[in-house]
């Protein structure tokens, strides 16, 4: 069977699932509407076994071959995420402050797709696919939630594990892959910064938390430039702040939230201890006082070699090679991770610009979209793989 032709066959098909993705979305854990929809799908395929409730609102389907062999797993996460669209398309959201501007519906879709096109060669596959449909990963709480409930455990057992990601900044019709380290860990911090506040007239009497929480911002700066090997690639941001309510009273109370991200666990536990050393010293000059809370996200994403080079030949035999791209990693995170810390696995990016058509807009912002020429090409790269695995 050519997978090609046959992608090309369900084209129209891809972008009408995707469309109605599109147009409702659903956030972590809430993707009801979204689960439905795939499910759908997958009966009308009958797959061998469907599991829904997974991890809440998840869903594992299961296509057996006619022969015995190894099982491969594709993932795709479903969730979107509270921003407004921007783009006045006739698939904009319907929901009111929602929406896919990371691309899940455009994984779900092309996910699905691959479902469609395995389905029709039950016969002759040797092995086992599994088609994991995955809640929460904005969060990222939806992946460690649906291995705690034995998703790569129950039999057939999961031996290797791809996902896929849209990629701006790569033009419709390539992918990329990256080898090794390819997304950052993407942890959370927040810091309490309290104090004995008062009158603004009398600061001498009072301990200052918004002075000091300012010493503070300033200074966790140093432990990127300062303190962290400059071959290391760290990210320390600091993205909201409050405290106080009047402009003539000293808070007693300020909260600050960022982000800590780095592509290696070691440069990552050095950063924390720096941070801890910074209150210690803040707290010692100001005489405030600091809660530190550190939620630890996403690992580190390490892309398997093998499984790389499983990717990158499918890639080359539908794609052409010249159109699969080395692609450098990146800082932001993908809790796909827990994943290939089970089984090897790797995650590559589909390009999804379309300068001419003037989709070009990074993911996380009210203006992304991707070209639906994409949609059959993401497909019969993760089918393509799923064959050679199975064969090899």
């Amino acid at each position: 069977m050519n997978v090609i032709e046959e992608a090309r066959k369900i084209n129209d098909k891809l972008i009408e699932i995707r469309e109605y993705l599109h147009k409702n979305p659903e956030l972590s854990f809430q993707e009801v509407n979204t689960s439905r929809k795939i499910v759908e799908v997958l009966q009308e395929l009958g797959l061998d076994e469907i599991e829904t409730g997974v991890a809440k609102t998840g869903v594992v389907g299961l296509l057996r071959g006619s022969q015995q062999g190894k099982t491969f797993a594709m993932r795709a996460d479903m969730d979107a995420l509270p921003i407004q669209e921007a783009n006045n398309v006739p698939y904009r959201s319907q929901n009111n402050g929602v929406m896919h501007a990371c691309g899940h519906d455009t994984h779900v879709t092309m996910v699905l797709g691959s479902a469609m096109i395995l389905s029709k060669m039950r016969d002759s596959l040797k092995g086992n696919i599994k088609f994991i449909f995955q809640p929460a990963e904005e969060i990222f709480g939806g992946a460690k939630m649906m291995i705690d409930e034995g998703v790569m455990e129950k039999e057939p057992k999961i031996d290797t594990i791809v996902g896929i990601h849209v990629w701006s900044g790569l033009d419709v019709g390539t992918i990329g892959v990256v080898s090794g380290p390819a997304m950052a860990s993407a942890d959370r911090l927040e810091i309490f910064v309290r104090a004995k506040g008062g009158h603004v007239a009398i600061p001498h009497l009072t301990a200052d938390p918004i002075v000091a929480s300012a010493q503070i911002i300033n200074a966790l700066q140093t432990v990127v430039s300062r303190s962290t090997d400059p071959l290391q690639p760290i990210v320390l941001s600091i993205c909201h702040i409050e405290g106080g309510h009047a402009f003539n009273i000293i808070p007693s109370e300020v909260r600050i939230e960022g982000t800590l991200r780095t592509l290696d666990d070691e440069v990552c536990t050095n950063a924390v201890e720096k941070i801890k050393n910074i209150l210690k010293g803040i707290e010692n000059i100001t005489g405030v006082q600091c809660e530190f809370n550190y939620e630890k996200g996403s690992s580190v994403l390490i892309n398997d070699d093998k499984v790389i080079k499983l990717i990158s030949e499918a890639g080359s035999a539908v794609l052409g090679e010249e159109n699969v791209m080395p692609v450098e990693p990146t800082m932001g995170g993908e809790d796909f991770t827990y994943f290939t810390r089970v089984v090897p696995g790797a995650m590559f990016c589909l390009g999804i610009q379309d300068k001419d058509a003037g989709i070009v807009s990074p993911v996380h912002r009210d203006t992304f979209d991707i070209s639906s020429n994409a949609l059959s090409i993401g497909t019969v790269v993760l089918v393509k793989s799923a064959l050679m695995y199975l064969e090899s």
